[in-house]
């Protein structure tokens, strides 16, 4: 085979690799601990005091099915930019982080080893029926 060939083919190897290692990140899904423990102990307290008035979990088991298939990151922007309601954006936004990870465990996603960032992996994580 001539090196033009050879160079052509690796590129397309390289491309292929590329792509699918770029699906594969995005197969991950509320499903697969994309949260921890200590993130849900840390906004347990957050979320009675800023949410649970409005929001018991009858009503993220309500909104959900709206949700399935999109981006993590966006239900958190949403969460970010309206909530609380008095006064949209008041909290850090680890406390906002930690808030969608107690949503997370109430809805009965499990808890894992990866805390979730909205700076990081959020971005690549599909929500999915719990």
């Amino acid at each position: 085979m001539p090196l033009r060939h050879s160079l052509a083919l690796a590129t397309v190897v390289l491309a292929f690799a590329s792509v699918s290692s770029m699906a594969i990140a995005q197969q991950a899904t509320t499903n697969d601990g994309v949260y921890t423990q200590a993130q849900v102990d840390a906004g347990r307290e957050t979320f009675t005091e800023y949410c649970a008035a409005c929001h018991e979990t009858k009503f993220y088991q309500d909104i959900w099915p709206a949700w399935e298939g999109r981006s993590l990151k966006n239900f958190w922007f949403i969460i970010v930019g309206e909530m609380p309601a008095d006064n949209p954006g008041m909290l850090y936004d680890e406390e906002y982080t930690n808030i969608v990870a107690t949503i997370l465990a109430d809805l009965g996603f499990p808890a894992g080893d990866t805390p979730l960032d909205p700076n990081g992996n959020m971005e690549d994580i599909l929500i999915a029926a719990p």
